[in-house]
């Protein structure tokens, strides 16, 4: 081996080493480019030589420069880091719309609501007050301006993400057109051999950038270049990309790469989007919703009542919104035609369940002496007539009535509803019409029969004659009379005034209208009557003498029947025998009485004049369908003369008259077993049996008889609810129908309209629903009509079904009140208060008035205004505030938007825990990374040193070479 070959090893190490010491000097010169991946050289053997049996070395040469990096950790850092782009991206715009909420706060939407439920608590207390209906007015604007600010806000950051997806999407395209050039140059200087180290770094640094907005699976070729897998879709492919774009399908913005719609659901394009079309979507529909049942409700409510001055009645609350259409909007709410308050109310049942047979083995049982029922309804006089009493011990058939108590106890027991105990009328005005006093407080409490208290007057003394003089009653809607206590030496004689004869002159004159009285214990009591609606704070007394202090007057309560347990058989007017009812006191038995009755059919009208003393026991009516029968100065008039007909089915209206006098005329209820008695009574059956078949026999008796013996159904959505009207009430029906999750939703209003409304299971729409029943439920609900009297009642009638044309849904529908919404109105910006209840609050509705349904049929036909004391639809009102009306009946008012807003803050502290998950496993797999491709100063000192050492001792070969060389070559020339 020559010397020369000496020197080229010595010069291939000089080079090898130097290349080396460039390679750290440039890893050095990057160690703060978090890019760049430091560069390792590799060195490696020259070929060697054979010489004389020796394998000698040739020196070293430069193998390759390459980048140090670990590929597993790239596709996990760029993993993580798109997560991270994803919850980052949802935290700040959740917080951003958490903050318009402005919860918790004074200022908050919640608070807007609160006030307003506020203000309408605080009318029922001060109705009269002009500030408080100005109040309630202004905070509902207030809410519906809150409303419209956060909807709009909300809106706006839709725009914004749906300006955030368009830049996104060109960064996306920019950052495909860099990567594209990059795979064009890397794979030019790949076909020449030449590294392209610089390339790569810069690639990867785009590659990881893009992973925060998207995830994606990178390919990587032989020949240097790279593939983009995403969802399937191969958006670059070396020098060649696709373009993400935006394109509108039916109204909604998607991404699209070539005609495929991509479903991106990673980075913060991924959240943008779902933001965008998911998360503030169900925040504006929520505030919709929200917005559209407080519309709909308050304008239902509103419409119901009576404003100030009792003349106004059927205003809404809100601006109309623009009626949508049944064909192609969305059908929100039915509700019926009928006021189903329940009223007159025939029915109390008890809330015990008796385990006995018959009513025959029910004993009252009480400590000490007997009990007292007192019947006071107009006419009532303080005798025996109006009063039922039962002893300490005896059964419940035991009690012994009065001629003019009309009502009774009715037992009966059935599998369905175990022992039923009702206290039943039993003929007479319906029970909410008169006042029931329970005396003793020991027959109803202990039968379980509802009771209540009321207050009344209580007089004990007589006052002396000097004081003795006028008093003056003053009751609702400036109702005025007067009681002349001149001459009274008994608390009797007083009672006797109130209730007989009001002016003392001993002619009998009807007594007091506002109040009656009576005696028990050398006490005189005062009770308020239906004309002053059963409650003495409506009666004023005017007494200039002064004779209260002397009658020792002061305030009591008495115990009374509740009738405002609402069981759907007083609802529906679930009685089995009506008669009419006229008093002739006043007149003469020789007086002529006029009869006249109107047909609703062809029937010729009937006229007929009979002497007052000939009434008792005739017949009259075109077909002598109808029989007079006398009780004192009472006239009942009975169908059922002729054996055929026993309701008034087809009657419009009856007459009398007396002179030029009309008669009032009263409806009396009887049950089903005071109806059987009656009739047996009458000789028109010749027993209880056979009085209820010749009852059931009557078509308009035959389904209320029905209804009450076998019940009837609701179907919703292919779920059956069962229906009980002894046991269910409206309240309990709709609580039946909300608990099926079905989407369809019930509620009835202050009125007592009943109403169905869509939710979300069914997308608000109840053209969705299919809904079946009773075809006569369905006519007493208000919602539909039999029109066809040819043919029967359908037991099972479809109300509604999804298969439905525009024009069967028209016909169904066509009784019934409804709430059609187009998805392009938006509820929530549109609501605004009516600028007539903005100018003059006094026009604000507050009184539901007196709601009197005189033929029975469950259907209110008289509404008197109550005056302007009266809050009655406020009260009802206030009532919504916790009706289950969202949520397919899990969540009232408060629930629903505090289930908004929690929503909203429990996805946004999700997003901030993800973000920080995310950020610490992105962060985690950065370090490793960086560990793997980052520069160590120690390292790459430690190699210089190395490199550098080398590079000198491979200098000093080439200096001994070159010295021997210099020996030989110039020494022996010398």
């Amino acid at each position: 081996m020559s010397l020369f070959n000496t020197l080229n090893t010595g010069i291939s190490g000089i080079f090898s080493n130097k290349v080396a010491m460039n390679a750290v000097s440039q890893n050095i010169a990057n160690v703060n480019n978090s890019n760049y991946s430091r560069r390792q050289v590799n060195i490696s053997t020259n070929a060697t030589i054979n010489y004389g049996g020796f394998e000698l070395g040739t020196g070293s040469k430069i193998e390759s420069i390459e980048r140090v990096r670990d590929q597993f950790l790239d596709v996990q850092y760029r993993k993580y880091n798109s997560d991270y782009g994803y919850w980052k991206t949802m935290n700040s715009n959740l917080n951003y719309i958490q903050s318009l909420y402005g919860e918790p706060s004074e200022d908050g939407f919640r608070r807007a609501f609160d006030e307003f439920w506020g203000s309408v608590h605080k009318i029922l207390s001060e109705p009269t007050v002009p500030e408080n209906k100005r109040e309630l007015i202004y905070k509902a604007q207030e809410l519906s301006n809150k409303m419209s600010s956060l909807f709009s806000d909300i809106e706006s950051v839709k725009n914004n993400l749906n300006n955030d997806v368009e830049n996104i999407l060109k960064d996306i395209n920019s950052k495909l057109s860099e990567l594209s050039n990059l795979n064009r140059q890397i794979k030019e200087l790949k076909t020449q051999n030449i590294e392209a180290n610089d390339l790569l770094d810069k690639r990867d640094a785009i590659l990881d950038e893009l992973s925060e907005k998207l995830n994606f699976t990178v390919k990587e070729k032989k020949d240097g270049q790279i593939s983009i897998i995403l969802k399937n879709h191969e958006i670059l492919n070396g020098e060649i990309y696709k373009k993400l774009s935006i394109k509108e399908v039916n109204g909604k913005n998607y991404v699209f790469v070539d005609n495929g719609i991509m479903n991106i659901k990673n980075g913060s394009l991924g959240a943008t989007i779902e933001l965008r079309d998911k998360v503030i979507n169900e925040q504006l529909n929520r505030l919709n919703e929200l917005a559209a049942t407080f519309y709909d409700t308050l304008n239902l409510i509103h419409e119901e009542g009576y404003d100030l001055t009792g003349t106004i009645r059927g205003m809404n609350f809100f601006n109309e919104l623009q009626s949508g259409n049944l064909e192609t909007d969305k059908l929100r709410r039915i509700a019926g035609n009928i006021l189903l308050s329940g009223e007159p109310k025939n029915y109390v049942d008890s809330y015990i369940k008796f385990n006995q047979n018959t009513i025959n083995d029910i004993k009252v049982n009480f400590d000490i002496g007997s009990g007292e029922l007192i019947n006071i309804e107009n006419g009532f006089e303080d005798n025996s007539d109006y009063v039922a009493t039962i002893n300490s011990g005896e059964t419940l058939d035991n009690l012994s009535v009065g001629s003019k108590f009309r009502g009774d106890f009715n037992y009966k027991y059935s599998v369905q509803n175990g022992g039923l105990l009702t206290f039943a009328n039993k003929g007479g005005s319906s029970l909410d019409n008169r006042l029931i006093i329970d005396f003793n407080r020991n027959i109803f409490k202990q039968m379980g029969i509802p009771t209540k208290d009321i207050e009344a007057l209580k007089w004990t003394d007589i006052p002396s004659t000097s004081m003795q003089g006028i008093m003056t009653f003053k009751g609702p809607g400036n109702y005025t009379e007067t009681l002349n206590l001149q001459g009274v030496t008994t608390l009797n004689e007083i009672a006797q005034r109130i209730n007989v004869d009001a002016d003392g002159d001993g002619n009998n004159d009807g007594g007091l209208k506002l109040v009656r009285a009576f005696v028990r214990n050398n006490e005189l009591y005062i009770v308020p009557t239906d004309k002053a609606y059963g409650d003495m704070k409506n009666i004023i007394i005017d007494d200039p003498n002064g004779m209260l202090h002397e009658m020792n007057s002061n305030s009591v309560d008495l115990s009374v029947l509740d009738t405002s347990q609402n069981s759907l058989k007083n609802s529906f007017g679930l009685y089995a025998y009506k008669t009419k009812m006229f008093d002739l006191s006043g007149y003469l038995p020789t007086d002529n009485v006029a009869i006249k009755i109107n047909y609703k059919d062809s029937t010729p009208q009937y006229t007929s004049t009979i002497q007052k003393s000939s009434l008792n026991g005739v017949t009259i009516g075109s077909n002598s369908e109808f029989q007079i029968v006398q009780n004192g100065e009472e006239f009942e008039i009975l169908p059922g003369a002729d054996g055929n007909t026993f309701s008034w089915e087809n009657i419009d209206s009856i007459e009398i008259n007396v002179g030029s006098s009309s008669i009032k005329i009263e409806n009396f209820y009887y049950d089903e077993d005071s109806a059987a008695n009656k009739l047996v009574n009458q000789g028109w059956a010749t027993n209880t049996q056979s009085a209820k078949l010749t009852l059931k026999s009557d078509e308009d008796l035959k389904w209320r008889m029905n209804f009450l013996d076998f019940g009837s159904f609701i179907s919703i959505q292919g779920k059956k609810i069962n229906i009980d009207f002894h046991r269910d009430t409206l309240e309990s029906l709709t609580k039946k129908i909300n608990e099926t999750n079905t989407g369809v939703l019930a509620f009835y209003t202050p009125g007592g309209r009943f109403v169905l409304k869509a939710d979300k299971t069914i997308n608000y729409d109840l053209k969705n629903a299919e809904i079946k029943g009773s075809e006569k439920l369905f006519e007493l609900l208000g919602l539909w009509k039999h029109e066809d009297s040819t043919q029967p009642y359908s037991e099972n009638f479809t109300l509604l079904n999804p298969d439905y044309d525009s024009n069967t849904l028209e016909n169904k529908l066509k009784y019934a009140s409804k709430f059609i919404l187009s998805d392009t109105i938006d509820v929530a910006k549109n609501l605004k208060v009516k600028d007539y209840l903005l100018n003059n609050p006094d026009m604000l509705a507050m009184d539901l008035g007196k709601r009197i349904d005189s033929d029975n049929d469950g259907d209110i036909d008289t509404i008197i205004p109550s005056g302007e004391y009266s809050s009655t639809l406020w009260e009802e009102g206030y009532l919504l505030k916790s009706t289950k009306l969202f949520s397919d009946g899990k969540h009232d008012f408060e629930d629903y938007i505090s289930d908004m807003i929690t929503e909203v803050g429990l996805s946004g502290e999700k997003a901030k825990r993800m973000e920080i998950n995310s950020d610490s496993l992105r962060t985690e797999y950065l370090n490793q990374r960086e560990s793997v491709k980052g520069v160590s100063l120690d390292e790459e000192m430690a190699n210089m040193i190395k490199y550098q050492q080398a590079f000198n001792a491979a200098a000093k070969v080439i200096n001994v070479v070159d010295s021997m060389l210099d020996r030989i070559i110039n020494g022996l020339m010398r």
